[in-house]
């Protein structure tokens, strides 16, 4: 059974790439820049060695722990969690529950990233082939190491998918999910802050690193891709303590994977309706009449109560913390003050493909007979309504916390250029692109088959579009900060609204003629995705 569902995924994989030349290329691009990566990999691992055991054991206990963070961590927050085989929807066949983790696990580990990982990992040979001992441990601890990752990512697929239950739960636990992972980086940071400070490893900054590597070398994270260093460098006890951390991190998320997988087949995902007294329509009783008014009450409603949506929102308070992290905590840092020009480039994007998440219900918009640019303009008022006064706030509070007062035009006028400008830009790609998505009521973490590494190099097109077209209040901001001359502050806020509107006005036109000639092509591709 587990080889049966190994080729029927294969096949799932194959039938995607035959359907969409698109999704050909961008995979063989994929897996080229993998293999690239691999050839770096092991040529840096083989080099390493030569510069002796401490710094092999630096590297690859670093390096581990990457992987291990890059697994748990990445698939939410860069490609969606992958469900070419969903656990829900394979709970009919007559398959154990420990049959379908063991292929899960080996999904995962056949995939490109399994392999590409498995591939990088077995290149620590090329570091170790000097010390025989630790080479023979690294044939225990490699396979450990990289069960660690697969069966990781699994555990946060499950618990992000909310593990059964109601979409209530599953929507407070991706949103939870979220917030661990865009404050993982300032968490870490605060963590090692702590551990250096506990270690007196000395003022050269490269004992300092060994230090807190050490330190981090007892954490599941990287336990098992410390133990063959440590018996190389004679430490036999500590590398037996690692192994059994490793071990028992193994063993626990296996577990824990197994009691989410139950709860989710005992307990399916359900839907419930909500009941809405008669009369009550919502935005759409608020909202001026016709197809602008129309749109934009749609809009608000998804900005408003759409998980897909509100993951975007969650991460725009969380910018200021970021940027008060990495300024070494000083609240009167620029870097701080600049946070809401961050929150803006992100928040720019957002809707680049807005058009996907009506899913087949986009045909009731053609069928209303909408003109592109009312479409476009109500598509943009309602992201406007929710981004303008997020922003604001933003940069109200991070400025005055900084008392850089001075910096307010800069700030405002860099947000307001990017998201203008964003928003304009976006009103025409989302007429040409659409992407698989999450279905209303799914995880919003959840990656539907048929997604593309093009769409990744499309969103950074995108941003890069962006960030060129707003450089004039971009440039003068980023002055104004240098120089503390107002007067460049005060230049990024005209160049910003001004700008930013016009490239606002000319998206709408532009996306809105675009729309009209491509509008039942774009619902002829979302009728292809599967998962909608």
């Amino acid at each position: 059974m587990v080889a049966t569902l190994l080729r029927l995924r294969f096949r799932v994989l194959g039938n995607n790439l035959l359907s969409s030349p698109a999704q050909l290329v961008g995979f063989i691009l994929g897996t080229l820049s993998a293999v690239g990566l691999l050839f770096g990999v092991w040529i840096a691992l083989f080099f390493s060695g030569a510069a002796g055991l401490d710094a092999v054991r630096l590297i690859v206990t670093i390096g581990g722990g990457v992987l291990v963070l890059g697994w748990t961590l990445g698939p939410l927050f860069i490609a969606g969690v992958d469900t070419t085989l969903d656990p829900a929807k394979l709970a009919p066949f007559p398959l154990s529950t420990n049959k379908l983790m063991v292929a899960l696990t080996a999904a995962g580990l056949t995939g490109v990233p399994g392999i590409a990982t498995t591939a990088g990992a077995l290149g620590i040979f090329l570091a170790l082939y000097r010390w025989p001992l630790a080479a023979v441990a690294a044939v225990v601890c490699i396979p450990l190491g990289i069960l660690t990752c697969v069966i990781a990512s699994r555990l946060v697929a499950a618990l992000s998918s909310g593990a059964g239950g109601n979409r209530k739960v599953r929507e407070l636990i991706g949103g939870v999910a979220l917030f661990v992972i865009i404050l993982a980086g300032p968490i870490m940071l605060g963590i090692l802050n702590l551990v250096e400070a506990g270690v007196s490893a000395g003022p050269d900054p490269l004992q300092r690193i060994e230090g807190v590597v050490a330190a981090v070398s007892w954490t599941p994270i990287a336990a098992a891709w410390a133990v063959p260093g440590d018996l190389a460098a004679g430490a036999v006890l500590p590398a037996l303590g690692k192994f059994a951390i490793a071990v028992a991190t193994v063993a626990a998320l296996w577990w824990l994977w197994r009691r989410s997988l139950v709860a989710a087949l005992v307990s399916p995902p359900q839907t419930h309706t909500a009941k809405v007294k008669a009369g009550k329509i919502g935005w759409f009783g608020r909202m001026p009449t016709g197809g602008v008014g129309a749109t934009w009450a749609r809009a608000q409603t998804y900005w408003f109560h759409d998980p897909r949506y509100l993951r975007q929102l969650l991460t725009v308070p969380i910018f200021p913390i970021l940027m008060l992290f990495y300024s070494g905590g000083d609240i009167t840092s620029p870097l701080f003050a600049y946070s809401a020009v961050l929150a803006a480039f992100v928040l720019a994007v957002v809707p680049y493909a807005d058009v996907s998440y009506d899913g087949t219900a986009f045909a009731s918009v053609l069928a209303s007979g909408i003109r592109g640019r009312q479409d476009r303009a109500g598509r943009l008022l309602g992201a406007l309504v929710v981004s303008i006064p997020l922003l604001l706030v933003v940069a109200f509070i991070t400025v005055g916390l900084s008392g850089l007062w001075n910096l307010l035009p800069a700030v405002l006028g860099a947000s307001f250029g990017l998201l203008l400008t964003g928003f304009g830009v976006c009103a025409v790609s989302s007429a040409l692109i659409v992407t698989p998505v999450p279905s209303p009521g799914d995880s919003p973490f959840k990656r539907v088959p048929g997604s593309s590494p093009l769409i990744a190099f499309a969103m950074l097109g995108i941003w890069v579009g962006i960030a060129v077209l707003s450089a004039p209040s971009l440039v003068t901001a980023i002055i104004a900060g240098v120089s503390g001359q107002a007067i460049f502050g005060w230049i990024s806020l005209a160049a910003g609204l001004v700008l930013g509107s016009a490239f606002l006005v000319t998206g709408i036109f532009v996306g809105g003629k675009i729309f009209d000639q491509n509008a039942p092509a774009l619902l002829a591709r979302l009728r292809s995705f599967k998962g909608v």
